[in-house]
């Protein structure tokens, strides 16, 4: 108990280093801009939801599209855990900021806990959770809170690697229980999970008949938060990214060591793997889950400096390409440099079992020398504390009268913006405004937009309300217009 106590603390402290504007202007900040925006949205949607019995993935953006929350991650397990703080404030900003803090400190003292378990050494693995935690490869994604708190996934990966070597059935419960976890939160992770177990299991293999009987009672779970995805897909091709989406968004081979300032987490590796382990065998499969998860951060073909590498003329195709035309999900990826955080902490883990044999000799006093040190160095390499952002919530006076709309009202606000346009920045804030007046709106932001959307979205702009669009608008089922703090039936 006071080694949970006193790592929670820790973890406190950390974050608070990281981001003390969680903290200090938890109403009126955001660690990020425009994406944490919209997560604080579907956050207080899915608690709406929750409170007011509508369906778990109803969205007010969108419309006249259902289920509209499946357009990105569903953040289910944030909007649960922070649902009581609904009965103190309704402020979408605040209820976010307790979801980051306590999916940050859960995830400090998840890896805390696994690396534990791999090390038994307090210290060694307290130093190498700050050196994961402090990395660049991991707060670059602290704007992706999805990426950023990654419990789930943490605890899912420690509990399997307990049942691979105690084959307790509580244990393997336990890990579909956090797989269960991280699918309501985000899918992205459950892939890690897949991959990670996927090795340990290689390793060291066990009856699977126990694994896929002990799964079943977490099936109808899976496909309950599944379906809506799956249907989301079904209904619109365009949900299936391009190939050449997942190249834009890959790492380029020089990326890797340039583009997460991770300069100390790297040269703290290289140093871990120049020293001597006796126990080398160990380090098999967390060095193939390495070089495995690098690979596929380099997306579908090699790529230097900007730039597709090619012989002949012709791009050098990559495992990625495979994994994107055959493993189930992919295809509705675009984000390969993600597998990143995989990697890193695949590297972590070989840091500290590469560093144990030398730390074991170590006197205490050195040991924490060595954490204070490596600690401060972390972060003056990332600049922390990282900056807070305003955000205003205000909402104009006209939203008083949206909210007096009948509840079958929907409005188009305007000027309505695409995601690529100047300003777009609106469009998450009227998200936001959503979440009081609660009416579903035309406009939105998130991670997919269906094209007959944009194609709307675009005449607009560009014809305005001209007969053709109002024909269409109206066909859609749109009533009203908020336009300069005004609104006027369609």
């Amino acid at each position: 108990m006071r080694q949970f106590i006193v790592t929670t603390l820790l973890a406190f402290v950390v974050l608070f280093v990281i981001c003390p504007s969680a903290f200090l202007h938890p109403s009126d900040t955001l660690p990020a801009s425009n994406d944490t925006r919209l997560i604080a949205y579907i956050i207080g949607q899915v608690q709406n939801n929750l409170l007011h019995s509508q369906p778990l993935y109803f969205g007010t953006f969108f419309a006249p599209y259902n289920n509209t929350l499946t357009f990105s991650e569903p953040f289910i397990v944030s909007a649960i855990v922070t649902l009581p703080a609904r009965f103190v404030t309704n402020n979408p900003i605040l209820i976010f900021n307790l979801a980051f803090i306590i999916g940050s400190i859960l995830t400090f003292i998840s890896l805390f806990i696994f690396l534990h378990y791999l090390l038994m050494d307090k210290l060694l693995a307290l130093t190498t959770t700050i050196i994961f935690f402090l990395s660049g490869f991991h707060l670059t994604y602290l704007p992706h809170l999805q990426l950023f708190s990654l419990w789930p996934m943490l605890l899912a990966i420690y509990f399997f690697s307990r049942y691979l070597k105690e084959s307790r059935p509580i244990l393997i419960d336990l890990f579909f229980l956090m797989v269960t976890f991280q699918l309501a939160e985000s899918f992205f992770p459950v892939y890690l999970i897949f991959f990670s177990i996927l090795f340990l299991y290689l390793a060291k293999p066990v009856n699977l008949k126990n694994i896929f009987s002990r799964s079943l009672l977490f099936l109808p779970f899976w496909f309950l938060l599944l379906f809506p995805y799956l249907k989301l897909n079904a209904t619109f091709p365009e949900a299936y990214r391009p190939i050449r989406d997942a190249a834009h968004f890959s790492l380029g081979l020089e990326e890797i060591f340039t583009s997460y300032h991770s300069f100390v987490f790297i040269c703290i590796f290289v140093f871990s793997l120049l020293l001597k382990n006796k126990k080398a065998s160990s380090l098999t499969s967390h060095f193939l889950l390495l070089t495995f998860s690098l690979i596929l951060s380099l997306g579908p073909v090699l790529k230097l400096f900007g730039h597709s590498v090619k012989i002949l003329g012709l791009p050098i195709p990559l495992p990625y390409t495979l994994f994107y035309y055959l493993f189930p999900g992919f295809q509705g990826l675009r984000t390969p440099s993600r597998f990143i955080i995989l990697a890193a902490l695949a590297a972590t883990i070989i840091i500290g079992l590469k560093l144990l044999p030398f730390y074991e000799k170590l006197k205490n006093s050195t040991k924490y020398f060595l954490l204070l040190t490596l600690t401060l160095i972390l972060i003056l390499e990332s600049r922390l504390p990282l900056p807070g952002y305003p955000v205003d919530i205000t909402q104009p006076s006209v939203y008083q009268e949206v909210k007096k709309l009948p509840n079958n009202a929907i409005i188009l606000e305007l000027p309505i913006k695409l995601w690529v346009d100047d300003n777009h920045e609106i469009e998450s804030l009227r998200s936001l405004y959503s979440l009081v007046h609660r009416h579903r709106r035309l406009g939105g932001f998130s991670g997919f937009s269906p094209l007959a959307w944009i194609d709307l979205v675009n005449k607009i702009n560009a014809h305005g309300l001209d007969q053709t669009n109002l024909d269409h608008l109206r066909s859609l089922g749109i009533t009203h217009v908020v336009e300069g703090n005004k609104i006027y039936p369609l």
